[in-house]
């Protein structure tokens, strides 16, 4: 499973992609802002999109929106992972097509938990 993570503080990319690595991703891609993800998504197959919602350049939003309405790409899994709590924020990703809406700072063995459902969900067979 290849997994594209837009995350721009180091610290949230290195718990992810810790808990992405304990879960059995074969490669976790990282992109800082919206522009880098959109690049990366042309040149790379992604199976999963994590998406912080407050980026620099543009917001996960716009990328969310491109995602859902890009040809091939439109049924990817995109969870949104961010410090958002606002109920307009979670109501707006998923009307947008968000797949799921965690809310950071999430622990590490709760991250884990979560990846790892995610992962039998969305690739059953591993």
């Amino acid at each position: 499973m290849r997994v594209l993570l837009v995350e721009d503080n180091p610290d949230h990319v290195e718990l992810v992609r810790a808990a992405l690595e304990r879960v059995g991703a074969s490669k976790v891609y990282v992109a800082g802002d919206v522009p880098s993800a959109k690049e990366l998504m042309e040149r790379e197959r992604v199976d999963l999109v994590l998406l912080d919602l407050k980026l620099p350049k543009a917001d996960g939003f716009s990328l969310l929106s491109w995602v859902r309405t890009a040809p091939g790409r439109s049924g990817l899994p995109v969870v949104v992972l961010t410090t958002s709590v606002h109920p307009q924020d979670m109501k707006m990703a998923y009307e947008q097509g968000a797949t799921g809406y965690v809310v950071k700072p999430v622990r590490f063995e709760e991250l884990v938990r979560t990846m790892d459902r995610l992962v039998h969900l969305w690739f059953p067979g591993g």
